[in-house]
C-alpha cells in the first residue's frame, strides 16, 4: 500500500504540482488548503508525511505544527516546510517544533523528492 503523503497549501498550484510529483514517485497525495484542514485530514487517514506552507488563512503552518506534535500518534511523522519564507527565526522555531527540512519556493522537484524519499527512509 502507497505511503500518504499530506500537502497543505493554500496556493492550489503548489498543491497541484507536488501532488503530481508525490504520485509520480509512487506515493498517495492527501491535500488540504490550510492548517485546520491539514489537521483535519490527519484525523481521517494514515499520513506518513507532511509537506506544509507558513502562511495560510485560518491556521498557519506553524499553528498546526504545534498542534500536531502534541498527539503522541502524530509525534513523529516527518513533517517538511515548503514556503517562500527564507527568515532564519522561522527556521528555527520551525526546527524547535520538530521541522525535519525546510525548502523554498520555487523549489526544484529533484530536491524535493530526495528529501521525501530520505525522511520515508
Amino acid at each position: 500500500m502507497a505511503k500518504k503523503i499530506l500537502i497543505v497549501d493554500d496556493a492550489s498550484l503548489i498543491r497541484n504540482i507536488t501532488k503530481r510529483a508525490v504520485e509520480e514517485a509512487g506515493y498517495e497525495a492527501v491535500l488540504a488548503n490550510n492548517g485546520k484542514e491539514g489537521l483535519e485530514a490527519l484525523k481521517a487517514n494514515s499520513i506518513d508525511f507532511i509537506f506544509s506552507d507558513i502562511n495560510m488563512p485560518i491556521m498557519s503552518g506553524m499553528e498546526m505544527i504545534a498542534e500536531i506534535r502534541k498527539e503522541e500518534s502524530w509525534r513523529f511523522i516527518p513533517i517538511v516546510m515548503l514556503t517562500t519564507e527564507t527568515k532564519p527565526e522561522l527556521q528555527q522555531e520551525a526546527k524547535t517544533l520538530g521541522v525535519k527540512a525546510w525548502l523554498v519556493k520555487p523549489f526544484n522537484k529533484d530536491k524535493f523528492l530526495l528529501v521525501l524519499n530520505k525522511l520515508l527512509g
